[in-house]
């Protein structure tokens, strides 16, 4: 039996008590839960990341913590935005969500001093954090991944792993998006209606209060998708939503895009005929939604500028003061330019 095999049996076997919080700075949070002895902040953690939420979150606060990402490649994935250094991270695998692809065995032989997931904080999740930190020995933290809430999970997390001059200066941005989306808000003008497409037919949506739709709802844009004690993914008619008839639909993919704009039967919907349909197709990472993590700030703060002239005129800046921020990445005027462009 090889060491991991033993150490995983040992684990199980052993099926120790979480421990007593050693950074006693956890204990008053709101937004992070622990499991396990968290160790003291330091520079040189090895993070493991449960899930793409978290995979941007760490991305963002500690790259070169980092053994890899649980789900994407970033050789692939908005490579031509990122440095060589984050291109060479790994896909890993998911630990996080009800289809793990990262067993037991290879988290154990990546070795890491702590795992991170960010994102949805239910019973599941918890289940799944404390039953991880049980059988591994491994302390596991799950942070709450409302965008609302970005900047306290970055300044918290930062404060976690040792990063926290990095993590300031990326609050302080986060901050100011969020501040200037809840005076947006707030403003007497009507918000428009928007319906968010998702799927191939864009007949997928984010129904009100899910965290793929809170980018434009902190706007104080009005979901037509409500479902009360609901608010996660939903499948819907064409039907409902010709009864719905929302202002704008918002969506970031491009295939529903096309679809959108081309199929007859959309072209019943009044927004479809008067162009009020965006594309947030930004890259390296999703803009509004997949994942529903930090990159959600630049879909918020590109939104914003949609309908606020002020926002308009800075995005650029903000643009790339985003991306050196989050994604460590100095973007030159080509690299700007398709990102300024693509909408």
């Amino acid at each position: 039996m090889d060491f991991t095999r033993r150490r995983l049996l040992g684990y199980l076997l052993s099926s120790p008590v979480l421990s007593t919080l050693s950074f006693s700075a956890l204990a008053d949070s709101a937004l992070i839960i622990p499991f396990g002895n968290v160790p003291t902040p330091r520079r040189t953690l090895r993070v493991l990341s449960a899930g793409a939420p978290a995979d941007l979150l760490l991305l963002a606060l500690a790259p070169e913590m980092l053994p890899g990402l649980s789900s994407f490649d970033l050789s692939v994935t908005g490579g031509d935005f990122l440095s060589p250094a984050l291109k060479r991270l790994p896909r890993l695998g998911r630990l996080s969500g009800r289809a793990s692809t990262l067993s037991l065995e290879k988290l154990l032989a990546l070795n890491p001093d702590i795992i991170i997931d960010c994102g949805n904080a239910d019973e599941y999740f918890r289940s799944l954090a404390q039953r991880t930190a049980v059988q591994t020995g491994i302390p596991y933290i799950l942070v709450e991944g409302n965008l609302q809430d970005s900047a306290r999970q970055l300044r918290e997390v930062g404060q976690l792993l040792g990063v926290s001059e990095r993590a300031e200066e990326q609050a302080k941005l986060a901050e100011l998006f969020l501040q200037d989306a809840r005076r947006f808000s707030q403003q007497d003008s009507k918000k428009p209606r928007f319906y968010s497409a998702r799927g191939a037919v864009g007949l997928e949506t984010g129904l009100q209060g899910s965290l793929h739709t809170e980018a434009a709802e902190l706007l104080g844009l009005i979901n037509v998708a409500s479902e009360p004690q609901r608010h996660g993914l939903a499948l819907v008619s064409f039907e409902q939503l010709l009864l719905w008839e929302p202002d704008i639909i918002l969506t970031q993919d491009t295939k529903t895009y096309q679809h959108i704009i081309q199929d007859p039967m959309w072209h019943h919907l009044k927004a479809v005929r008067e162009n009020q349909v965006l594309l947030f197709s930004g890259l390296p990472f999703g803009w509004l939604d997949s994942p529903p993590g930090v990159n959600r700030l630049l879909g918020l703060r590109k939104l914003q500028s949609h309908f606020d002239l002020r926002i308009q005129t800075r995005w650029a800046h903000d643009l790339q003061t985003f991306f050196k921020l989050f994604y460590h990445s100095d973007l030159t005027q080509a690299q700007l330019q398709p990102l300024l462009e693509g909408q």
